[in-house]
């Protein structure tokens, strides 16, 4: 199942206002995965809205960062629009992931941020098939936070808004040792932000 179409679709649907009558800033990005640690510093596929307020995408087939992260069809777009109002969108769809070598895997991941005249939301952000340490999951609350016992923790679907935005990551992996924060994993990342 392809789940980039979904995400492209419903970004494609953002409302365009072409009245042009006050400028407002938009901005959005996505990425498939990132792995930040001590001696991991690797972004893929990557998309930033360029500052024209075109479409940006990336897209990779197979992307693998050594043990912490493979995934398969790897599909990051950012679009948006200054007019009145401005609006601004990403999304990130993932499929076949294993983080951690398989303690936690997703069939599919789909992270999408929409941003408009001062509203934002992640409508439409789905994990598919989700299993966390053997266990299954079904469709996270936003910010579900599961214990990784001798790795750290996860937040899913994790959420956080700021004014006239919004991040969405579906699986935030925080590395930690004795309780110190070492590194950390994000898998399906979008953001947008109308100011």
């Amino acid at each position: 199942m392809k789940f980039q179409h979904a995400g492209l679709a419903l970004l494609l649907a953002l409302p365009v206002s072409l009245s042009g009558q006050m400028q407002r800033s938009a901005t959005a990005a996505a990425f498939g995965v990132s792995v930040r640690t001590g001696t991991v510093n690797q972004t893929a596929a990557s998309a930033v809205l360029p500052g024209d307020g075109s479409v940006a995408q990336a897209r990779a087939g197979d992307v693998t960062i050594g043990t912490y992260v493979s995934a398969q069809d790897v599909f990051s777009i950012a679009t948006g629009d200054g007019s009145d109002p401005a609006d601004a969108g990403s999304s990130s769809t993932l499929e076949s992931v294993s983080v951690l070598n398989g303690l936690i895997t997703a069939n599919g991941v789909v992270a999408i941020a929409s941003s408009t005249g001062g509203t934002s939301d992640a409508e439409g952000s789905s994990l598919a098939n989700l299993t966390v340490n053997g266990v299954s999951l079904d469709t996270p609350a936003p910010n579900t936070r599961v214990n990784l016992p001798g790795v750290g923790y996860v937040v899913l679907n994790e959420q956080t808004t700021t004014p006239g935005g919004i991040t969405v990551n579906m699986i935030h992996v925080v590395l930690q040792t004795f309780g110190v924060t070492t590194g950390e994993i994000i898998v399906g990342s979008a953001s947008s932000q109308v100011n």
